[in-house]
């Protein structure tokens, strides 16, 4: 089972101890004594996917690792059997490492032993010391660091060890959009007032601020016609004076301070910037909510709007969360109070959110909403051609009967058209986002509904939406991928729904909502048809 969190969020790469004899995961040598050299598998807590620009482990990353005496200090005195900054590889990019070289042997002792590993491996004039410098953003998975000590005292000889690694680097992610259709392809963002040098202990994972290192930075940016999103790796700070955001369209430029006063190391900051030839209007993801990978961004707006109820259900059962030990989560819901309708759904699908349960068809109030906010859906919708379309399915959460009880609560519920939509194309789409389980630990769902701007409709006054749709993310063999889907309410004659799929980028850029916030942009708008079938 996986773990749940983001940036602060550590999500397993789902990686196995198996044989090291398999030709093409585990390249081996010996030593002259017939020795295997250790080998290496990883985790990562930090965010959902591995490294700070959103991919996950590339083909031919190198890691450097440390061998040491237990329980002292790394130095040329503690290190055991040369261990010194020795270059790993992951050659598939699937996070398990061989040596590049000769490896790392075990002491011919039985002493105990402690490992410690850095990303990305590279040569160091002290090789205890790793010099951070951000000035150039250009390649952020060169720029990122990646540090683990969790293997110690260890007296196991086994030659397949697992390093976790934590992130050391805080990261901001602007979401751009050009609210007057202008295309951003000369967009230029800058940060100043940051610091970009600093020196990092191996030895015990502290971070050294150079002061006099501030300076100007250039977010790296991916542009999208109209749309954009940048990113910048910066040093974790305790206390920040002032940190400006230069926006530069079409020679235009605009100042804004950002609202922050520290970063945290291994945190994402998350922005939203709406621009038109006026403004820049700033729209700050907000502090703490469940940010799980699946969830859509909350911002401050969001927050701040009264109309809106953001809330987490959590599966009633005994299923635990592994992190926390809590409730393990069930979906979460983005609901309006005036319209009656969740204007999405976010969940996640994994092996044991389904089972034998029969749909019980349980229809009822929400009860962590007030009633006077939802529609009363006991009848159904009269007869009027509209069926109670649930948002998540019943079938997606057959456990037991008390989780699948939780899908029929009203705030689940949009007047949605029967025959020909919710009873074919939309259930037939619902069945083969279950199938995309093959091959994978967990799919990540967001299904919403959004209402017409004008000439709104009401059914058992609940709004009649305009479109659907789905926006969906897995992670195959360590690389995600996405997809989404909009289909209007209305009757279909076909149940073709791959013609109306679209990349997340696309429904992102139609809704106004930020989807799977962890998942790199050029993934989110990219849409490959042939992954998905």
């Amino acid at each position: 089972m996986m773990k749940f969190k983001i940036w602060n969020i550590a999500l397993l790469l789902p990686l196995c101890f198996i044989s090291c004899t398999q030709e093409g995961i585990f390249q081996q040598s010996k030593d002259n004594s017939g020795h295997s050299p250790i080998l290496f598998t990883s985790e990562v807590e930090g965010v959902s996917v591995t490294r700070a620009n959103g991919a996950t482990w590339s083909t031919n990353d190198s890691i450097g690792v440390f061998m040491k005496k237990s329980g002292e200090t790394l130095s040329d005195a503690s290190s055991e059997n040369g261990a010194v900054n020795v270059s790993y590889t992951t050659a598939n990019g699937d996070g398990k490492f061989s040596p590049s070289g000769s490896g790392i042997y075990y002491p011919k002792s039985e002493d105990l032993v402690d490992f410690i590993a850095y990303y990305p491996q590279r040569t160091l004039s002290n090789p205890y010391i790793y010099p951070i410098d951000l000035s150039n953003q250009n390649n952020i998975a060169a720029i990122d660091l990646l540090y683990s000590n969790n293997l110690t005292n260890i007296s196991d000889r086994s030659n397949a060890l697992d390093l976790g690694f934590t992130h050391q680097l805080s990261r901001l992610v602007f979401n751009v959009k050009s609210t007057n259709s202008n295309r951003l392809g000369n967009l230029k963002l800058q940060l100043s007032g940051v610091k970009s040098k600093a020196s990092f202990s191996l030895a015990d994972g502290t971070l050294t601020v150079d002061p006099s290192s501030v300076a100007t930075i250039d977010a790296n940016a991916t542009i999208t016609g109209s749309t954009a999103t940048a990113q910048a790796v910066l040093l974790p700070e305790n206390s920040i004076s002032k940190i400006t955001l230069i926006i530069n369209v079409n020679d235009s430029i605009r100042k804004c301070d950002l609202a922050l006063t520290s970063l945290e190391k291994g945190k994402e900051y998350s922005f939203n910037l709406n621009i038109d030839n006026v403004k820049v209007v700033i729209d700050p993801e907000v502090s703490s909510y469940s940010k799980w990978t699946e969830t859509p961004m909350i911002t401050q707006s969001m927050a701040k709007d009264t109309d809106l109820i953001y809330l987490n259900h959590y599966m009633p059962n005994t299923m635990t969360d592994p992190v926390s030990g809590g409730k393990m989560r069930n979906y979460s819901i983005l609901f309006s109070k005036k319209n009656k309708i969740a204007y999405w759904v976010a969940y996640p699908l994994f092996p044991a959110c389904t089972g034998s349960t029969s749909r019980t068809d349980a229809w009822n109030y929400d009860p962590n909403v007030l009633q006077i906010y939802q529609g009363n859906l006991f009848s159904g919708y009269g007869g009027n051609g509209y069926d109670r379309g649930h948002q998540i399915p019943s079938a997606d959460r057959t456990c037991d009967t008390e989780t699948n009880k939780t899908t029929f609560y009203f705030t689940n519920m949009t007047p949605q058209v029967g025959v020909g939509l919710n009873q074919s194309i939309w259930a037939d789409l619902e069945d083969k986002v279950r199938s995309w389980r093959d091959g994978t630990d967990t799919v990540y769902v967001v299904t919403g509904a959004i209402p017409p701007k004008t000439n709104l409709q009401y059914m058992k006054t609940m709004a009649v939406p305009s479109y659907y749709f789905k926006a969906v993310a897995r992670r195959v063999n360590g690389v995600f991928t996405t997809i989404a889907f909009k289909l209007d309410n209305k009757t279909y004659t076909t149940r073709d729904f791959m013609s109306d799929a679209i990349s997340v980028k696309d429904l992102e850029d139609l809704t106004g909502f930020t989807f799977f916030p962890s998942i790199d942009a050029s993934t989110k708008a990219t849409l490959d048809k042939s992954q998905w079938q």
